[in-house]
């Protein structure tokens, strides 16, 4: 660790402490009791009910309602309602600030992502909470990511400092100057930039939750993570919420984990399926629910693509036959086989590319191209003996070109036959 890291950990650690000792006053000072125990026995005497009466008529014990009436443990937020029942009275009777539970719930409605959903489902088995808990916290952990996504612009003049006292090239982007006027005007999810030529703008929400992340990786794992573009709300796709669990239930298969957390499956349904009649369900029990079901899922998303590809080559060729025969020419001479994807595709893109047929995800063989293989022959005998690097781009190909004007105006179709397809 650097002298300059020392130093500012030092630094936060006496803040930190002053803070801490500051706050300890006010709350010793300023903070009331909520709880009145002479409330309390006062109701007692108005209901002609004896401590120990009381205590059994909640079920507790005899020494914990003498404890409340002492004044030296208030009881908890349950343990008022039934006291207040018993004693025919409303909470505040014995405690001002109590906060009336059924009063101050307010209903909430709201769709999820499949991936959020799954990600409720995680927590529930990891650390035994309901989703209605965690919705309660929502706002208070929005909020803390929220503080530190309006602190990246700020971190990243610090490693910038850091960097040049260290004579390293400056680690900023190009779009550090919108941040940090994102993070002024308090838009935590960043702006986009007026001129995307000159300048990148990054999600400060998405950089703080990796950032964050990175300090917990035992815990949490960034790897699928979606994101959003600049001004756009990150969702909870790709984010892995507990790896150990994950990888428990996907038996160490990335492909599945991925899908888990990108919410291609769903848990809930699952977990309903796993149970049959049983209760609780180990992990093991449904990670096989799991690998089975994502097996059939991906059976009948390939055979309904398949389906619906079909139903869409018809649609097509009723309505533009020439050019129907034109692209499944192309196809047969110039395209490589179904299922063929670059090299950049990443697993999930091959995967929904061979289970999403529909997508007419197919790819020219520059092989097959006479004009581009002969460019690039000239080429190579131009540059032979020289320091000149002549570039051959298969863009440029007749072929290539051809493709391309049918794809687009395939798509500009597909629009229409999305009307009418069920």
């Amino acid at each position: 660790m650097s002298d300059y890291q020392q130093g500012t950990d030092r630094k936060c650690q006496i803040v930190i402490s002053i803070n801490a000792t500051y706050l300890e006053r006010i709350v010793a000072r300023e903070t009331p009791m909520a709880f009145k125990a002479d409330l309390l026995k006062k109701k007692l005497k108005e209901e002609g009910t004896k401590p120990d009466e009381l205590a059994a008529a909640i079920k507790k014990h005899k020494r914990t309602v003498r404890r409340w009436l002492a004044g030296t443990n208030p009881p908890k937020q349950k343990d008022l309602e039934a006291v207040a029942r018993v004693l025919n009275c409303k909470p505040q009777d014995f405690d001002p600030f109590f906060a009336d539970k059924g009063l101050g719930e307010v209903s909430i409605q709201a769709h999820v992502s499949v991936a959020s959903h799954n990600a409720y489902e995680l927590m529930r088995w990891r650390y035994g909470v309901s989703q209605k808990q965690i919705m309660e916290l929502a706002p208070v952990l929005f909020a803390i990511v929220a503080g530190h996504a309006l602190k990246v612009p700020d971190q990243d003049d610090e490693i910038a400092r850091l960097a040049f006292d260290n004579r390293l090239t400056d680690p900023r982007l190009q779009g550090g100057h919108n941040e940090a006027r994102a993070s002024k005007l308090r838009k935590c999810f960043g702006l986009e930039t007026s001129d995307p030529g000159v300048e990148t703008s990054r999600n400060l929400f998405s950089e703080a939750m990796r950032r964050l992340s990175s300090q917990i990786e035992d815990y949490v794992d960034t790897r699928w993570f979606v994101g959003a573009a600049a001004e756009e709300a990150p969702g909870a796709a790709g984010y892995v919420p507990d790896t150990e669990l994950v990888s428990a239930l996907s038996g160490g298969d990335l492909k599945l984990a991925e899908a888990i957390v990108k919410g291609r499956i769903r848990l809930s349904t699952i977990l309903q399926r796993a149970k049959e009649g049983e209760d609780p369900v180990s992990v093991e029990t449904f990670a096989d629910a799991i690998r089975h079901a994502h097996a059939q899922q991906i059976k009948e998303l390939r055979k309904a693509g398949l389906k619906k590809l079909k139903t869409w080559r018809t649609f097509y060729e009723e309505r533009h036959p020439d050019l129907a025969e034109e692209y499944d020419r192309l196809l047969a001479q110039h395209c490589h086989e179904e299922g063929w994807c670059p090299n950049n595709y990443t697993d999930d893109e091959r995967i929904q590319s061979w289970v999403n047929p529909y997508q007419e995800d197919r790819h020219i063989n520059e092989d097959t191209l006479t004009e581009y293989q002969q460019r690039r022959k000239d080429a190579r005998e131009k540059d032979e003996g020289s320091k000149t690097l002549t570039f051959v781009f298969s863009r440029n190909d007749p072929v290539v070109r051809r493709f391309a004007e049918l794809q687009r105006h395939r798509a500009q179709i597909k629009k229409q036959f999305e009307e009418t397809w069920s």
